[in-house]
């Protein structure tokens, strides 16, 4: 049941991530000199960030940081150990810092 589950919601992450791309230069657009485009803008390149992250990656910042499950619950999620859970949320956590970085994105 948890493997039907978390494959829908990765292809619901994956559409998310398209659609994003997709629409963002247009509401970029229309926000221009708006206060609010600085969040707006942050948001797009963490959204790209995390498109850009390999699969494992990806879910474990995606379940642990955006959705808000704990380690355990992501783990059983994800149907892996806690450690490889932790692993793959620290390199994660590090290759977005990385790609923000570079790309003059959000910082901490």
């Amino acid at each position: 049941m948890f493997g039907i589950v978390r494959n829908a919601w990765l292809d619901e992450l994956r559409a998310r991530g398209r659609r994003a791309r997709v629409f963002a230069p247009e509401e970029s657009a229309e926000r221009v000199g708006d206060a609010s485009q600085g969040g707006h803008a942050e948001a797009l390149a963490v959204q790209d960030a995390l498109a850009r992250l390999p699969e494992e990656q990806c879910e474990a910042v995606a379940l642990v940081l955006i959705e808000g499950f704990s380690y355990k619950e992501a783990a059983h999620i994800m149907e892996v150990p806690i450690g490889t859970l932790t692993s793959r949320l620290a390199r994660g956590r590090e290759a977005l810092q990385e790609m923000l970085d570079e790309s003059g994105g959000a910082r901490r």
